[in-house]
């Protein structure tokens, strides 16, 4: 049998741990505006002009930021997630600035980067790994050594209960969405071109159908990763995102059902 490491050193690395996932979540990675309630059917707005039809690649790796967008009440259609003008680009540069520390281009660039490099799937590796090598009595003294605080009890139950059953697939599906939303925003703001914009999302979304099987599939880990960057947002709005979630895979017309999870995305 595989011996332990002592206590102490396991321990030590556990805090190291969580010690870095602490401070990787305090800029980037908070949740986008929240919607308003919705208004009254009696003052329900006309229906917005349909866009442009997009390539079917270009359609399919939109979907793959649908959970935000739908969260958010922007279109799925539009790269920008609204009709291109002022007013489109300021609620934009708001979310990018408010939310994510991001208010110009190079921040953007960092951003993207980051959740490119690693994101928390980083972190969540790196926990799993940590646990995979410790007792349950050394994870609970852990705790208690902690004063048993919620955010840690949290987490740490996320990773035991996800490390193994996502294997390599970690978290991309949430660090990834939240790209693809980055780079529609950023696109919307003004910080990048539509070209760039594409040439950053297409090959994502192919990372992406690579590594899931289903559009079920992507939203659970999506789910999953939000659970594990904060127990306060899982408390205070998580109900929400599994309504849109639910909404996706039910609805006949959303971007879920409208687009084969095999569609080819070499053309676009």
């Amino acid at each position: 049998m595989t011996a332990r490491p002592r206590r102490p050193a396991a321990l030590l690395a556990v805090a190291l741990a969580l010690g870095a996932l602490a401070t990787g979540c305090s800029r980037d990675d908070a949740t986008p505006r929240a919607a308003a309630p919705p208004a009254p059917a009696s003052a329900a707005a006309p229906a917005p002009p349909a866009a442009p039809a997009l390539a079917p690649a270009k359609a399919w790796a939109l979907a793959t930021s649908a959970i935000l967008t739908e969260r958010n009440r922007h279109r799925h259609d539009l790269l920008a997630g609204a009709p291109p003008g002022e007013e489109t680009a300021q609620e934009m540069k708001e979310i990018l600035s408010e939310f994510w520390g991001v208010n110009g281009r190079e921040d953007l660039l960092q951003t993207l980067q980051a959740l490119d490099e690693g994101g928390h799937r980083q972190g969540f590796e790196r926990l799993g790994a940590q646990l995979e090598r410790l007792s349950d009595e050394q994870i609970k003294a852990y705790l208690a050594s902690q004063g048993y605080p919620d955010e840690l009890a949290h987490r740490i139950e996320v990773v035991t209960r996800w490390y193994r059953p996502l294997g390599a697939k970690s978290l991309l599906g949430w660090d990834y969405a939240r790209y693809v939303s980055l780079c529609r925003w950023g696109y919307a703001a003004g910080y990048l071109g539509e070209d760039e914009a594409w040439a950053r999302i297409l090959p994502v979304a192919r990372r992406l159908q690579r590594t899931f099987a289903s559009w079920r599939e992507l939203g659970d880990n999506y789910l999953i990763g939000r659970q594990f960057w904060s127990l306060q947002q899982t408390r205070d709005n998580g109900r929400l995102y599994v309504e849109v979630y639910q909404k996706l895979l039910a609805d006949p017309q959303s971007p879920w059902n409208r687009h084969a999870w095999a569609t080819s995305l070499e053309d676009g």
